[in-house]
């Protein structure tokens, strides 16, 4: 298995400071249906801006999730974004929606990695950390609306994923897609090559700290004298 392109505990310790969405989603995940578990879990993922879940509740009640499971993950991306267009509900080709339901549906006890959460901030770390984009081109605006990437992504997720981190996992790429998306300049597309600079910069600053003192980020021992 290749290894994870970035350090996932040092991203994923940083969601809790900047979300109040772990407890939020563990509690909802306790629900056995996808539809309870979208019920508690639809403003959480901001999908009320653009799809109301009193319109949309009725045809997650109604699709048949085991079945989407058992094809191939693009044939079931693309049946499910299918049907909630055909439906009404969904009305751009926004593949964020039918990949959420589909995470609902996919994870039980354990974060499936086959359909982890998909949105702007983990499709920009992949895009980056992957090397899809050239160093004089910008971070998108929006996650990839391409089946075949969005496939490409979530293959790519399964196969650096370490046994039993897929959460931290994604929410280490999470946190990493908002970092590097809110590099200046403010209020458009970052680019990629200073997306490039700022990290070189602080890999330098952590590897000198490696050799000259006793603690990387924080002294925390100092704390305890």
């Amino acid at each position: 298995m290749p290894d994870p392109p970035l350090n996932i505990d040092y991203w994923a310790s940083l969601y809790p400071a900047f979300t109040e969405y772990a407890e939020q989603y563990e509690n909802a995940m306790e629900y056995s249906t996808v539809t309870d578990r979208a019920y508690h879990l639809w403003e959480w993922k901001g999908l009320n801006r653009s799809v109301p879940f009193g319109e949309i509740s009725p045809v997650i009640q109604q699709l048949d999730w085991d079945d989407y499971l058992s094809k191939d993950r693009k044939e079931a991306i693309e049946a499910v974004s299918s049907e909630l267009n055909e439906a009404g509900v969904v009305k751009t080709a926004s593949l964020v929606t039918s990949a959420f339901l589909l995470h609902l549906a996919a994870s039980g006890e354990q974060y499936s990695t086959e359909y982890p959460i998909y949105d702007s901030r983990v499709w920009n770390a992949y895009v980056y950390l992957w090397g899809l984009r050239d160093t004089d081109d910008q971070l998108y605006a929006q996650a990839s609306q391409d089946t075949t990437e969005y496939d490409n992504f979530c293959t790519d997720f399964t196969q650096t994923c370490p046994d039993g981190k897929a959460q931290s996992y994604e929410r280490a790429l999470f946190m990493f897609g908002r970092f590097i998306a809110n590099l200046p300049p403010k209020g458009s597309a970052t680019p990629i090559e200073r997306i490039d600079e700022h990290l070189e910069k602080q890999e330098r600053s952590l590897a000198d700290r490696c050799d000259e003192a006793s603690y990387i980020l924080v002294d925390t021992e100092s704390r305890k004298r």
